[in-house]
């Protein structure tokens, strides 16, 4: 008799390896490709994806389902290992933009849903922020220019705007955990 597959097991009943199995057939394309839209770079991309299974599935217990979804919870961990190997590579995240990472993965209409309900999140507490926090913000995300490129703009010390961008991003970082995104 062969096991049912990975997809059709509910998590409480999956063997160790099958929960891998199935967290990684479900939840695997949609991480890789926000993933690589962030890194620009399919290797790092599945590299991040094997972490994120990884940590889920040696922290499956600490699931909660009255506290979201599954896949929440997954882009949850992806967030905090993609912020992890950010710091560690020193790489820069790609520009934010309103076109979806050109990969292989097509969004189903739940992960567009979710995409689109994030972006809308995102853009009403940025939104919300201070102008001058708002106006760094903006040109370092949306604009892709450097820290000097915006002290030259906005004719502000280069310190200054990194001040500005770390308590910006503490206050997105706030509102967004207040709407339960984070």
């Amino acid at each position: 008799m062969t096991p049912p597959p990975a997809s059709e097991l509910s998590a409480e009943s999956a063997s160790p390896e099958l929960l891998a199995r199935r967290l990684y057939e479900k939840h695997g394309p949609a991480i890789h490709g926000w993933v690589q839209g962030r890194f620009g770079d399919r290797r790092t991309a599945e590299e991040v994806v094997q972490e994120v299974v990884l940590s889920a599935w040696r922290k499956y217990d600490q699931f909660d389902p009255s506290r979201g979804s599954e896949r929440s919870w997954m882009f949850g961990i992806a967030r905090n290992v993609a912020a992890t190997r950010h710091r560690r590579d020193k790489r820069h995240l790609a520009v934010v933009t309103n076109q979806l990472p050109d990969d292989t993965h097509t969004p189903s209409g739940e992960d567009h849903a979710e995409r689109v309900a994030e972006r809308s999140l995102v853009a009403d507490a940025v939104r919300g922020l201070r102008d001058d926090h708002r106006s760094v913000i903006t040109a370092a995300y949306w604009e892709g220019l450097s820290t000097k490129e915006i002290a030259g703009r906005l004719d502000i010390p280069d310190g200054t705007v990194k001040s500005r961008l770390h308590y910006a991003m503490r206050a997105l970082r706030s509102g967004l955990e207040e709407e339960g995104v984070l």
